[in-house]
């Protein structure tokens, strides 16, 4: 194999060892994934649903932007708005949150396995009495912050909780409008700096990595090696042979001449 083939060999070799080791594996959360929220809906009377099976029944509302289910972001900051109707059941699981005083149970899955773990989130509903005909009604105050811890794909922790300024008036008519601000932290202390690159930042050098590393680095010495040698050492050194060769032979050419002129005297 050509000194070109073995440089190409050598540098797949090292794409193929650095793709395993930073690609994400498909059961992990990459980049803006979207994390789908569900809470536990609630009956007339205040209390958790269940399904025939007695598991809870978990419910997400469908926002009017999207048309799909209310979702938070893997590694990113910013705002999220959803906007919900009064039939949606979720905007009346969100009153009578309200009327009875009691936090909603909200989960998010932790990673994207099939049967992945969730992590549960209490969340509180806050908003206010507003008159309106001849009876009072409940406002939901619609601001939420949410803070989300990930590590290499997966959620560690997380919370979500009510900013209370002023209930969010109706934009449209029977529409509820949230709008959830979210902070992202990689790792679990909150003096991380936000990480969109966890890669980066979770870089260990693994005996494989450490070992491709010095082969790679070996052939790119050998590579800058031989070039110099071939193409700038070998010639100059020739060169001066050869220049040395010349001088050499007319020295001794002149001497030659010299000696047969004193002969011939």
């Amino acid at each position: 194999m050509n000194l070109t083939g073995i440089l190409f060999a050598t540098l797949s070799l090292w794409s193929v060892v650095l793709a395993g080791k930073f690609s994400p594996a498909a059961d992990e959360f990459k980049q803006n994934d979207e994390i789908k929220v569900e809470c536990a809906q609630l009956g007339e009377q205040g209390g958790e649903l269940s399904n025939s099976d007695g598991s809870l029944r978990w419910i997400s509302p469908t926002c009017v932007e999207t048309q799909k289910p209310l979702a938070l972001y893997y590694g990113r900051d910013g705002p999220t708005q959803c906007s919900v109707k009064a039939e949606d059941t979720f905007h009346e699981t969100m009153l009578r949150a309200l009327t009875f005083g009691r936090a909603l149970r909200c989960r998010v899955a932790r990673n994207k396995l099939k049967f992945a773990q969730h992590m549960e989130l209490s969340v509180r509903v806050e908003g206010a009495r507003v008159s309106g005909g001849k009876a009072s009604m409940r406002r939901i105050a619609g601001n939420f912050n949410a803070v989300l811890h990930g590590l290499q794909g997966n959620l560690v922790s997380g919370s979500v909780y009510p900013v209370m300024d002023q209930a969010l008036p109706e934009t449209v008519s029977g529409v509820t409008t949230m709008q959830f601000n979210q902070k992202w932290y990689e790792g679990t202390g909150l003096s991380v700096l936000m990480a969109n690159k966890r890669h980066e930042e979770e870089f260990v050098i693994e005996p494989v990595v450490a070992v491709m590393f010095c082969i790679l680095t070996a052939c790119i010495v050998y590579v800058v090696g031989r070039v110099y040698v071939e193409g700038s050492l070998i010639p100059r050194v020739l060169k001066e042979h050869r220049d040395e060769k010349g001088r050499a032979q007319k020295e001794f050419g002149a001497l030659a001449g010299a000696s047969e002129s004193k002969k011939s005297q």
